[in-house]
């Protein structure tokens, strides 16, 4: 017999072997629980890691909590009291060959944002100054559309 018969097969003799008013209280319990779990429990889904950059440099590579991003990536669990950022800083070819510019490899630890209801996108925007601003939003694009238009019309 399989693990899982055996414990179905024990949950059901226990069961059989209560009396009537205790399978009430206990059938009554388990429904009252699901509800409360159903309907008042925060629930959040996988989330999708969205890596934007208004540097002048591209970054190749980047993570939240060892979760790789890209333009999306996704769905993620991502938890914790704690964001760890990793990410590569690169070079375009002219950077490479001109400039002497070199790929550099980054990592910084920020609280994590708070997280409402509704908030699948873990946003990642590297400012210019090589610093990651990170939150949940609904839509990153749409979200982050105003501090990345500050950028572009610096000039």
């Amino acid at each position: 017999m399989s693990t899982a018969r055996t414990l179905m097969a024990i949950a059901t003799d226990i069961w059989n072997v209560l009396p009537r008013r205790a399978r009430w209280v206990t059938g009554t319990l388990l429904v009252l629980w699901l509800g409360w779990v159903w309907l008042f429990q925060e629930r959040y889904g996988g989330a999708s890691v969205i890596v934007m950059s208004v540097m002048d440099r591209p970054v190749s590579y980047a993570s939240v909590n060892g979760k790789m991003g890209g333009k999306t990536a996704g769905p993620y669990s991502i938890t914790g009291d704690t964001a760890r950022i990793d990410w590569l800083l690169s070079t375009t070819g002219d950077q490479y060959d001109m400039q002497g510019l070199r790929p550099e490899k980054h990592t910084v630890t920020l609280p994590m944002p708070k997280r409402e209801k509704g908030q699948d996108d873990f946003c990642i925007l590297f400012l210019a100054d090589n610093k990651p601003l990170i939150r949940w939003a609904n839509s990153c694009s749409i979200d982050m559309n105003a501090v990345i238009k500050k950028y572009r019309t610096r000039g």
